[in-house]
């Protein structure tokens, strides 16, 4: 599945005034948000009547519009979402982007000529992942920006039509942590970015740590020793303009500009320049101009990337100097009046400033300390001009454009006008017994609509002033404010007739408020969705009151043997067993030895559990990238012979390939699946005997949840939560250590061999970190989660198997927690209460041995319970 013509340029609208600088400028299709459920709340957004609005406009001119549902929905939440999905689909939407796979179920059952967009947030890492959201309902996947053009051809190179179509992010800012997969800003300040409320704390600034663990894995503090202070984990912006061709032969149908939250000016200038890219490499006239990087530079920039789609590396991709807009540097500064506030500037001939531009000043520190505005077209003289700028500014002090009055002027004429983006009408006007008929013709790059009106008049013989023909013509072609122009017009008019002026005029506009409303109806669907989505949602809505449940199972999450060892010493009942160790040098690159490494640690833990009459089931990483998929598949026959009892999946890519490949092996679905409601826990339940629970969902939440699985006949996923354990906040492509220190863990040369690593923000929070074997960075909470003194509210959530996270510590630690929470449930369900003083002696314990002191995350407020409308 190749894309044989121009890709679709895809333009983000956080506002109306962005909506028409998108349009305007050359976008074939817009997404937006509407009222509630996007994932960019902080927007200006579109309530219902700016939707209508937006959609008329668009249509009128040819353009599609894609509306955002992609949140994780709750229970509570879903029918409010399916009924709004449902008036989005009445209402003409070309489709809606979903993250939640409850929603994209119900969406493609109740509504299903409804267009789904598989949101980048479902993290579709495969071919396999593929054909799974197809199946969901999806006909386009958003897929990650860490992707690369190779990899997407391999996936789409034996492609039909039943794989969703590929779309892919060309220019804007780039998360550092995969979408979907990250909770730094949910757990660290509460703003979630499967809500819609992300809080961008990527942005700041970082001090990376390395020191020495003690006994019970932690890190002591008097062996920090400081590797970098900078914003570690700030990546530069994606432009992928000057190679936008190899964009083009990928199989790729849509190219998307990130930037909902950016303003008009910005969306006019890079829709702009991405525009005039496109039209010129389909015909084959396109040369990279740096002018045209100029244009995108002053529009923002955090340093320009191709990013992972071209294969950039995570050192080409990181920008850790800073993590605001970089400008352009055009000079610095040569001296400084400061009685008359007047600055001079010499130039380095990268541009010459002009009226509306916004000049900033640097030193030495990361970002800008002022600016100021050029209200005239300065005066240059021998590359020097001068400018009154209110703050002090020393000689050598950096001089930066951070706006272009240029480009401001532009989008300003593009909303003023509110018409550059014109539809072209063919007229034919001919007569029937003297009233006048005329047919039109509209084309744009989504389709032809034409329309034929009568006129409610007649001309009659001209008694001394006939309008001509000419004068026909010329009054049947003004458009007025109208998106449309006139391409041509032929008529069987002779002349000698006459009409008043005011009634062809009339006509005339008659005409093309027809045309008009015929372009917005075409984009209409046949039939409505009707009370189906509300039929469904009500059936879906039975809940029962959950039974206490015996003494939760407890599973335990483990990296190495050593922690399994204290795990299986403490009794615990089932073990997830990711092993980190890295494999010898080189090992790491070679399929084989790769997988012979895998094996002999999974076989090695498995021996352990098999003598300990535990379940071992393999846990495989939250990332699966097809390398990791194909090793993975050629170990899964060898499991039953080693005992191991299934695998645990983060992601639906790797459930995918499992379910394809090994039908009949148990498989587990962990948190990575993000199952935020009954609906998503039946359609992963279907694939998986365990499904383990959001970690952003709070007891009541959960509670809600479990219920209306109980309420179902058919056999459900078993729920699981984990309860204790640093919180895994986020996993990237980066290698941060490579990114700090300039060489990676796998390549050596760091001192002092096996180390403890974190990093520490400007309040002095210090979040452990972890590179894996194929160089991934994940980040770990700060503090750890701990809820022993609230098992009572899990249990009467109904819950029944629980997990403790030990990845990150240590054989001695697991045993002690696990010991811990086996007591706390003894008191609960043999003294049949929670003594005070017994529980906190239990909680104190644990607080002794936490990283960084311990929090009950998202379990008592849960994130945002209704996303706002």
């Amino acid at each position: 599945m190749h894309a044989t013509v121009v890709p679709e340029l895809l333009a983000p609208a956080g506002s109306p005034d962005a909506l028409i600088a998108a349009v305007s400028a050359g976008a074939d299709a817009v997404y937006l948000g509407g009222a509630q459920y996007g994932a960019r709340q902080n927007a200006v957004n579109f309530g219902n009547t700016e939707m209508e609005w937006a959609l008329r406009y668009c249509h009128t001119r040819g353009v599609r519009v894609y509306v955002t549902l992609n949140t994780l929905l709750s229970d509570a939440e879903m029918q409010d979402a399916v009924h709004y999905a449902s008036w989005l689909y009445a209402s003409g939407v070309d489709a809606v982007i979903v993250q939640d796979v409850g929603l994209a179920d119900i969406l493609h059952t109740c509504v299903p000529e409804l267009p789904l967009h598989a949101s980048t947030q479902m993290t579709i890492l495969s071919e396999d992942g593929l054909s799974w959201v197809h199946a969901l309902g999806c006909l386009r996947v958003v897929l990650p920006r860490e992707l690369t053009v190779r990899e997407i051809s391999a996936m789409y190179a034996g492609a039909d039509d039943g794989y969703p179509e590929p779309e892919v992010f060309v220019h804007g800012a780039l998360c550092y942590a995969y979408s979907g997969q990250c909770l730094l800003s949910s757990l660290i300040g509460g703003r979630s970015g499967n809500r819609g409320s992300c809080a961008q704390p990527c942005r700041r600034e970082y001090t990376l740590l390395s020191g020495d663990t003690d006994e019970w894995g932690l890190p002591v503090k008097n062996s920090f020793r400081t590797v970098k202070t900078q914003y570690l984990l700030s990546p530069r912006d994606l432009c992928t303009y000057p190679k936008i061709t190899d964009v083009i032969k990928s199989p790729a149908v849509s190219l998307k500009i990130e930037g909902r939250m950016k303003s008009p000016e910005y969306v006019a200038a890079v829709v702009y320049v991405y525009r005039k890219a496109l039209d010129g490499a389909l015909n084959g006239s396109f040369v990279s101009s740096d002018a045209d990087i100029l244009t995108l530079r002053a529009a923002f920039n955090r340093e320009f990337t191709a990013g992972y789609l071209l294969d950039e590396k995570s050192g080409t991709v990181m920008g850790p100097e800073a993590p605001g807009n970089r400008g352009v540097h055009i000079g610095s500064v040569s001296s400084y009046n400061p009685r008359k506030k007047l600055a001079e500037i010499s130039l380095d001939g990268t541009y010459s400033p002009e009226a509306g531009d916004g000049i900033s000043f640097s030193d030495d520190t990361p970002g800008f300390f002022g600016g100021a505005v050029l209200r005239t077209v300065p005066a240059i003289h021998h590359m020097k001009f001068q400018m009154r700028v209110p703050m002090p500014v020393r000689p050598g002090n950096r001089v930066f454009l951070t706006k272009s009055g240029r480009s401001s002027e532009y989008a300003t004429g593009l909303l003023r006008k509110n018409a550059s983006r014109m539809i072209p009408v063919d007229l034919t006007l001919s007569f029937e017994d003297n009233t006048p008929v005329v047919t039109g013709r509209a084309s744009s790059r989504t389709g032809e609509v034409s329309v034929s009106v009568k006129a409610g008049f007649s001309f009659s013989p001209a008694q001394n002033r006939p309008v001509t023909p000419e004068n026909l013509a010329e009054l049947m072609s003004r458009t007025g404010d109208t998106p449309y122009y006139v391409r041509s017009f032929s008529s069987d008019y002779k002349g000698g007739l006459f009409a008043p002026i005011r009634e062809i005029t009339g006509f005339r506009r008659e005409f093309f408020a027809a045309l008009e409303d015929a372009a917005v109806e075409s984009f209409l669907p046949e039939e409505t969705a009707g009370d189906a989505a509300a039929l469904l949602c009500e059936s879906k809505d039975s809940r029962v009151s959950c039974q206490t449940p015996p003494a939760p199972e407890i599973s335990v999450y483990v990296s190495d043997c050593d922690t399994l060892r204290g795990a299986l010493a403490a009794g615990c009942h089932r073990v997830y067993f990711e092993p980190w160790e890295r494999p010898e040098s080189g090992s790491g690159g070679d399929s084989d030895q790769w997988g012979e490494w895998l094996s002999a640690h999974i076989a090695q833990a498995a021996s352990l559990c098999n003598d300990a009459g535990v379940e071992l089931i393999w846990k495989w990483p939250r990332i699966t990238r097809q390398s990791f998929l194909d090793c993975a598949c050629s170990i899964i026959p060898k499991l039953d012979e080693m005992g191991v009892s299934g695998v645990m999946v983060e992601n639906i890519s790797a459930l995918a390939a499992v379910r394809r490949a090994f039908p009949d092996v148990a498989v587990y679905g962990g948190s990575g699946l993000n199952i935020f409601n009954s609906h998503s826990a039946r359609i992963f339940g279907s694939d998986c005997v365990s499904v383990t629970l959001s970690p952003e969902l709070s007891f009541d939440s959960v509670g809600d949840l479990v219920s209306r699985l109980i309420a179902e006949e058919e056999v459900s996923p078993v729920p699981e939560c984990i309860i204790h354990g640093p919180a895994e906040l986020a996993v990237s492509e980066d290698c941060i250590i490579a990114t700090a220190h300039g060489r990676c863990l796998r390549c050596g040369d760091m001192p002092g061999g096996r180390q403890w690593f974190g990093i520490q923000d400007v309040k002095r929070h210090i979040f452990p970190v972890t590179v894996d074997t194929e160089c991934r960075t994940h980040i770990w909470n700060s503090r750890e989660t701990c809820i022993i003194d609230h098992l009572n509210l899990l249990v009467d959530a109904g819950i029944s198997h629980v997990a403790i996270d030990c990845r990150i510590r240590n054989g001695r630690y697991a045993e002690a927690v696990v010991n811990t929470y086996k007591k706390a449930f003894e008191l609960l369900f043999i003294g049949k209460s929670m003594n005070d003083s017994d529980i906190q002696a239990l909680k104190d314990g644990l607080q002794k041995i936490a990283y960084g002191g311990i929090t009950t995350g998202h379990f008592l407020k849960g994130v945002e319970e209704k996303v706002e409308k």
